[in-house]
């Protein structure tokens, strides 16, 4: 499949109230099914938004709530892709990437790039691989990872390794560094030459009493292969748009940057796994 119709949500995500978030991803499922939509990004941490800690009781309403939307996702048709609290050890969660729907429910990634100026590494375990590629039906090779992994291109190159024909980018980037984000995500796009689909989400949180409260813009964005945006939605608004996978295989074969990091020996050694 060259063209696929691909959808956002950067709703506003509630601290600690799972069941609103679960309902208003549902929403966003049946949305983005009926306007024909094979993918679906929500926000990082869509379940929970972050909190100090995540407990047994948070993380099983958390799973529960991802449960219920797999089902729904396999309803419709729809794949469906962003993070919430899981894996990490027992005794403390990791920020894990979900791929629910057609395909199975799958945790293919924990994020790396912990948010050190908020102490996300108190409240999660770190990640220790790379993001894989995952080959989804109908849709074509899609990478995600996480919010301020987006700052490192160690991270971000894992896409291009993979072949990806679209990474995916679930964040909770603060209003105050929106520029940066939308610089970022464009850029990703136009090193690795794929489509990014990012998801920011909408509203404000704070980690806690003294805490200070951050504004999220709400803004989802679609950029093509030369890192221009093609599509954009504010204010917590469905993103629905196109990309055409084509296109980013015709602008590889005009500037063949695999092909040169491999002739410069810059490519990963497949033999190391």
């Amino acid at each position: 499949m060259t063209r696929v119709l691909l959808a956002a949500l950067p709703f506003d995500v509630r601290p600690a109230r799972i069941t609103a978030n679960r309902d208003r991803a549902l929403a966003g499922v049946d949305a983005a099914a009926a306007a024909g939509a094979r993918l679906l990004l929500l926000p990082e941490k869509w379940t929970t938004s972050f909190r100090p800690g995540y407990d047994r009781a948070a993380r099983d309403e958390s799973e529960a709530a991802l449960s219920a939307v797999h089902d729904r996702a396999l309803e419709c048709g729809l794949v469906v892709i962003g993070s919430a609290p899981g894996g990490g050890s027992a005794r403390k969660a990791a920020n894990q990437v979900h791929v629910l729907g057609p395909g199975g429910d799958r945790r293919p990634y924990e994020k790396i790039m912990l948010f050190s100026p908020t102490g996300e590494g108190r409240q999660v375990a770190r990640g220790a691989t790379l993001p894989p590629t995952l080959a989804l039906k109908g849709i074509g090779r899609v990478c995600t990872l996480v919010c301020y992994d987006l700052r490192f291109p160690e991270i971000t190159r894992a896409a291009l390794h993979g072949n990806a024909d679209l990474l995916c980018v679930p964040a909770q980037w603060p209003s105050a560094r929106a520029e940066v984000w939308e610089l970022l995500t464009r850029a990703r796009a136009a090193e690795n030459q794929q489509w990014v689909l990012s998801c920011n989400r909408a509203g404000r949180a704070s980690l806690g009493a003294g805490r200070p409260v951050m504004e999220f813009p709400g803004t989802a964005l679609l950029c093509d292969p030369l890192g221009r945006v093609v599509a954009r939605s504010e204010g917590g608004e469905m993103l629905l748009a196109e990309a055409d996978f084509d296109f980013a295989r015709e602008v590889r074969k005009k500037v063949p940057c695999a092909r040169d990091l491999k002739r410069a020996g810059l490519w990963p050694d497949a033999s190391r796994g």
